[in-house]
């Protein structure tokens, strides 16, 4: 797919179409609001949905295998629901985390992880990380630390067809102090009402990264 670097704070940064988002300096692979156990819960009850457990962990690792990132960072909602979070899926996501020994993982606590510890190898959560230039947290409420990067609101933005037809696309969003990543999650729906000082938005069309406002 095609990626899209960017400036941020003086850091170069890469756009990812798979909703990552990559820090070039610190090979750090950085996700938000991956919902682990929503889409399993409703495929269990056997309704096709889009996403699951298999799917988001192939795609994790893609990144991870492209990028060569060294470190993954997780803004928050990690699990979805404490009735998603099964034995089968910890299990899962610990012997995910078992084949990558040379990966550091960071998971920030969103409101999401009230559903149980993280799953075995993932780590603690934290309740932010400050890295200079940079604050990882899940709300996207401004820091006097430094510039926030956050997930939580599944940002999406309303694109035009020539046909008049509407397309709802997830998105990265940069303001001055706080850059939304998109949720990384598929089956998490997307928020468009989301307010208007984001004065960067890039939509993530299929394959590619667009700036599109």
């Amino acid at each position: 797919g095609m990626s899209l670097p960017i400036e941020l704070c003086g850091q170069r940064m890469v756009l990812r179409p798979d909703r990552t988002l990559l820090w070039i300096a610190t090979r750090t692979l950085i996700v938000a609001d991956t919902h682990f156990g929503k889409a399993d819960t409703f495929r269990a009850f056997g309704l096709p949905v889009p996403g699951g457990a298999d799917e988001a962990l192939a795609r994790l690792a893609t990144a991870i295998d492209d990028t060569t990132a060294e470190r993954l960072v997780v803004l928050g909602d990690f699990w979805h629901a404490r009735e998603g979070r099964t034995d089968g899926l910890a299990e899962q996501l610990g012997a995910w985390k078992a084949e990558r020994t040379g990966l550091t993982i960071e998971l920030i606590h969103g409101n999401h992880d009230t559903a149980g510890p993280p799953p075995p190898g993932w780590g603690d959560w934290f309740a932010k990380l400050i890295e200079p230039p940079f604050v990882f947290a899940h709300f996207p409420e401004p820091s006097d630390a430094g510039y926030k990067l956050a997930g939580h609101l599944h940002p999406g933005v309303l694109l035009f067809g020539r046909a008049r037809q509407r397309f709802k696309l997830p998105c990265f969003r940069f303001s001055e102090a706080v850059g939304v990543l998109p949720a990384f999650g598929r089956f998490t729906g997307l928020a468009v009402d989301v307010p208007r000082d984001f004065e960067r938005v890039f939509a993530i069309t299929g394959e590619a990264v667009v700036h599109v406002g």
